[in-house]
């Protein structure tokens, strides 16, 4: 059965990480969370409005016991807790096929071994994915232009592009899978900013803006400010800060993730307080990139905020 409540936007159910946790169940596992951007509105979607919708940033796809990191079926599995964005890893392999993969070599998250750059598609199309406890899943390395299939009317995808990827063949890749609603870019410097968006004008891009400097360089940038999302990084910034980001109409997108006890995620868990997700939105933060998705969505879960449910079994391959 499907119940429909209409806004703007459409959010709602439609049915690795650093920290080794036990995941608790979905409380619906049939229900998806999705997210449904109308045609040409991703950046509309993306900027800062008063009264927004806290968002979680799933990072590298929201890995879980069961689930690898940059998997299909992971992406699936996160949204039975909640919408969000998925943080994927985009890698090029030898043939030119584009994949998902973090490292530079598949040993620690697959069955197989070698230089994603050296191998080809047949070399890896038949190894299997481990999750972040070294268990083999029966999930693969999925296409990169399958994932594009899958985002649609699911997710926005926030794409790290891993050295020696072509971003013109990945900019390829989301125009030929009509995408382009559901994708933006991950740039870690502003000169990279500016490339990408030199290849893909339509594109938004992640820009790392910690500072006024920051900030002012970005503006003098060719970069229209209507494509932006501000990331702060991995430490809290002041509320003045992030107001001052709004009032350019930028959303702000924050880390919990890494490794180590300075990690917020890592501190959070240890001292079991999950509420502290909460109180970094009330803060300014507008996108928590985490690797407790589970704990983040359970914060701001508000059966008031979501708008469009539908029912399914399984993920679209």
């Amino acid at each position: 059965m499907i119940k429909i409540l209409k806004l703007f936007f459409l959010v709602g159910l439609m049915t690795s990480g650093a920290i080794a946790e036990n995941v608790p169940a979905p409380e619906n596992p049939d229900v998806r969370h999705v997210i449904q951007i109308p045609a040409g509105g991703l950046k509309t979607f993306l900027r800062w409005r008063s009264g927004r919708i806290p968002l979680v940033s799933h990072h590298r796809a929201g890995p879980a016991p069961g689930y690898p990191e940059n998997a299909i079926e992971t992406m699936d599995n996160a949204l039975r807790y909640g919408p969000g964005l998925m943080e994927i890893d985009v890698a090029q392999l030898a043939d030119g096929t584009l994949v998902l993969m973090h490292d530079r070599t598949i040993e620690r998250t697959t069955t197989g071994a070698g230089v994603i750059t050296e191998l080809t598609w047949p070399d890896i199309a038949d190894v299997y994915l481990k999750d972040e406890n070294m268990v083999t899943t029966n999930f693969r390395i999925p296409r990169f232009e399958n994932v594009l299939n899958w985002a649609k009317g699911r997710a926005i995808l926030t794409l790290d592009i891993k050295p020696d990827t072509d971003f013109k063949a990945v900019a390829r890749a989301v125009e030929k899978a009509g995408a382009q609603d559901y994708v933006a870019a991950i740039a870690y410097t502003l000169e990279q900013a500016v490339a990408f968006h030199k290849v893909a004008p339509y594109m938004p891009i992640t820009i790392t803006m910690r500072n006024q400097a920051e900030v002012a360089a970005v503006e003098a940038s060719i970069i229209p400010a209507s494509h932006v999302v501000a990331w702060t990084g991995t430490s809290t910034l002041s509320p003045d800060f992030y107001a001052s980001l709004h009032g350019k109409g930028w959303r702000v997108l924050m880390g919990t993730l890494g490794t180590g006890a300075g990690a917020i995620d890592n501190q959070i868990a240890a001292n079991d307080n999950d509420a502290r997700y909460l109180s970094l939105f009330k803060s300014g933060i507008d996108v928590i990139a985490t690797d407790r998705f589970w704990a983040v969505q359970k914060q701001i879960s508000n059966p008031n905020l979501y708008y469009f449910i539908q029912r399914s079994a399984r993920a679209a391959q």
